[in-house]
C-alpha cells in the first residue's frame, strides 16, 4: 500500500481540523497539472515533457511522454477509468513500442507536440533539451526508459505485480499516487511513490563526460553511394535538417570514423578535406575528369533545387584507411553506433570502438 497522507488545518492556534481527501477528475485535470509542471512527479530529478496523448503503432495513446537529463524516456500512464490490470498491461505494451523509437521519431513527436501547444511553431528537440537542462542532448537517447503509473490507488494485487517486476527482473516500472484535498477555495495535492525512486545513479550519469576528439559519422545510404564515397572520398547525409545540420560539426583536418548503417559496420577512417556542400555543386575527380557526384551514383540524391528541406549534402574526405569492399564492413560486439549523421560520442563504448579500430587498421 502507498504511504497514506493526512493534512490538518490548524484553527485558533492549536485546534487541528482534518482536511478530508476528495475525488478528483483524473480524466483530464491531473494530466493538465502534470503537463504544466512535471516536477510534481520528477523531483528531485528533472524531466521535460516531449509529448501528450502520443499515438502508438498499436492504436493506444500514451498520456504523457518525457525525457530526463541522461536521454532516458519516461512513459506516464494515468489510471483514469482503466482497471488495475489493464493499466499495468498497457504501460508495459507502450514501453515495448517506445523502446524501438529512434532519435528522429522522438524529435518528430516533440515537434508535433510543440506545434500543437504553440499554434504551429516549435523549437528542435535538441534546443529545448539544452534550454531545459542546461546541457547538450546526448548523442544516444532512449537507451533506457522508465514506466510510471499515475493513480489515486492500486489494488494490492497490482502493487505486488509492479514490485515483483521491479525487484526480481529489474523492469523499470513504478507507481505514483496522488491524493486531492480541498479546503474552501484552496486545493492541495499530495504525492507518494509505491517504491521510492533512487536518484544517485541517475545524477551521476548526466555529469559531462570527456570526448576523445574522434568524430563518428553514419553513412547509411544505398550500397552504390557508399561505394562511390569510398572510391572518390566523400560521405553524404540529408533527408531532413536534423541529419544534414550535424555535418557542420566537421571541419577540415578533423578525423572521422565512418559507419555504414545498421548491421553493416565501419567502412573506414578519414580526414575531413572540405566542409559540407549541397550535392548540386559537389564534384569528384574521376581519373583527371571532374564529374558531378550525381553522375557517379545510381541512387537519386536530392538537390536543393528539388527539395530544400530534404536535400542531400556531401563532405569531402581523404581516406586514411578503408575496407576493400562494401561487404567487408568491420563490426564487433561492444562497438558504438547511433543514428546521428555526425556525433562527438562521450560513451566509454566509443573509446573502445576507436582503439579497437586503430588496432585493426594499424593506426
Amino acid at each position: 500500500m502507498p504511504l497514506e497522507t493526512g493534512i490538518w488545518r490548524i484553527n485558533d492556534n492549536t485546534k487541528p481540523i482534518r482536511i478530508i481527501p476528495t475525488a478528483m477528475d483524473f480524466e483530464k485535470r491531473l494530466e493538465d497539472i502534470l503537463e504544466e509542471d512535471i516536477s510534481i512527479i520528477s523531483e528531485p530529478r528533472k524531466w521535460m515533457i516531449i509529448g501528450r496523448q502520443v499515438q502508438t503503432a498499436y492504436s493506444g495513446r500514451i498520456d504523457l511522454l518525457a525525457i530526463d537529463q541522461s536521454g532516458a524516456i519516461i512513459i506516464l500512464e494515468l489510471k483514469k477509468d482503466k482497471s488495475d490490470r489493464e493499466v499495468v498491461s498497457q504501460v508495459l505494451d507502450y514501453a515495448a513500442w517506445v523502446k524501438e523509437l529512434a532519435y528522429e521519431d522522438l524529435a518528430t513527436i516533440f515537434s508535433n507536440y510543440e506545434e500543437q501547444k504553440k499554434n504551429g511553431t516549435s523549437n528542435p528537440l535538441e534546443t529545448a533539451f539544452r534550454d531545459s537542462f542546461g546541457i547538450e542532448i546526448p548523442e544516444e537517447i532512449n537507451t533506457n526508459h522508465e514506466m510510471v503509473i499515475v493513480a489515486s490507488e492500486l489494488h494490492p494485487e497490482s502493487e505486488r505485480v509492479v514490485r515483483y517486476l521491479q525487484k526480481n527482473y529489474g523492469v523499470p516500472v513504478n507507481a505514483v499516487f496522488f491524493s486531492f484535498f480541498k479546503d474552501g477555495d484552496a486545493e492541495y495535492l499530495s504525492r507518494s511513490w509505491l517504491v521510492e525512486p533512487s536518484v544517485g545513479e541517475e545524477l551521476d550519469q548526466v555529469k559531462p563526460k570527456r570526448w576523445n576528439g574522434e568524430y563518428y559519422a553514419s553513412f547509411g545510404y544505398q550500397q552504390d553511394v557508399v561505394e562511390a564515397g569510398m572510391k572518390y572520398g566523400f560521405l553524404v547525409a540529408g533527408g531532413g535538417d536534423w541529419y544534414a545540420r550535424s555535418l557542420d560539426m566537421l571541419n577540415p583536418g578533423d578525423r572521422v570514423w565512418v559507419h555504414m548503417g545498421s548491421g553493416k559496420g565501419f567502412c573506414g577512417v578519414a580526414t575531413v578535406v572540405e566542409p559540407r556542400q549541397p550535392v548540386d555543386d559537389f564534384m569528384v575527380d574521376d581519373n583527371g575528369t571532374q564529374k558531378s557526384v550525381l553522375n557517379v551514383v545510381q541512387t537519386r540524391l536530392l538537390t536543393i533545387r528539388e527539395n530544400p528541406d530534404k536535400a542531400d549534402y556531401a563532405v569531402r574526405l581523404k581516406w586514411i584507411k578503408k575496407i576493400p569492399s562494401y561487404k567487408d564492413g568491420i563490426w564487433e560486439k561492444g562497438f558504438l553506433a547511433n543514428q546521428n549523421s555526425v556525433a562527438r560520442p562521450t560513451s566509454p563504448k566509443w573509446d573502445y570502438t576507436v582503439e579497437r579500430l586503430k588496432t585493426i587498421w594499424g593506426i
